[in-house]
């Protein structure tokens, strides 16, 4: 069993998927106005047991490694490397921006896309992909623009999604037009199951990585740091 943490941005979540048989089994939301390291352990203990289960059935763990908030992302893989260290179960890092990107697969919505969260200071975390019916493909390494500088990053119409468009979609749709097109309105939430659904298809093509293979995806470094 794979257990998926998303505690990436605002919208978290966790996941249960059977890595026998690939079933979703359950996702569950975070309270929003609740602090992530204070509900997550919960929420992932009343999900096993929903199942009959408990931490001696996991596997492995997925965690969406960032970008995003520094502190979710922390919170998240420390919360990864506490399950993993006992009993040296796989642990797979997965991207936000893919994760938002898998919505878009998992919702039959393929070609081109934009996945945006909100990075602050105006700008947003944007990863390009292609959608395929099997898979999504990166196009582009991530990176931070501003909303208004996203014209030209798609080569055609494509296909808009993620929390940082629901933030600046006045200024996105003016800088893409028509060549944006925006999800519909829940595939813009980072989901733990879309964390669930990446990290089982890294399973199937025989990847066992360890939990040193864990690292976060900082674009820039923390304002602590740059202060």
């Amino acid at each position: 069993m794979l257990v998926a943490i998303e505690v990436s941005t605002r919208i978290c979540s966790v996941a249960l998927l059977d890595l026998v048989t690939g079933e979703e089994l359950a996702e569950v939301h975070l309270p929003p106005d609740w602090e992530s390291s204070v509900t997550l352990i919960p929420a992932m203990e009343s999900l096993l047991a929903q199942k009959g289960a408990g931490p001696q059935d996991l596997d492995a763990v997925a965690v969406s490694v960032g970008p995003g908030s520094f502190t979710g992302i922390r919170v998240g893989i420390a919360t990864a490397e506490g399950l993993c260290l006992p009993s040296n179960l796989l642990a797979y890092g997965i991207p936000t921006l893919d994760g938002l990107a898998e919505n878009l697969r998992h919702a039959e919505l393929q070609g081109e896309s934009l996945a945006l969260i909100d990075a602050q200071r105006g700008e947003c975390f944007v990863g390009h992909y292609l959608i395929d019916p099997d898979r999504v493909r990166p196009l582009d390494p991530p990176r931070i623009l501003k909303p208004g500088e996203l014209l030209g990053e798609l080569k055609g119409r494509g296909w808009i999604v993620g929390p940082g468009a629901l933030k600046y979609e006045r200024e996105v749709r003016e800088s893409l037009g028509a060549q944006g097109v925006f999800a519909f309105t829940a595939l813009h939430q980072p989901s733990a199951m879309s964390v669930a659904r990446l990290a089982y298809a890294r399973w199937q093509a025989g990847e066992r990585p360890t939990l040193e293979s864990l690292q976060p995806l900082y674009l820039r470094p923390p304002a602590v740091d740059e202060k």
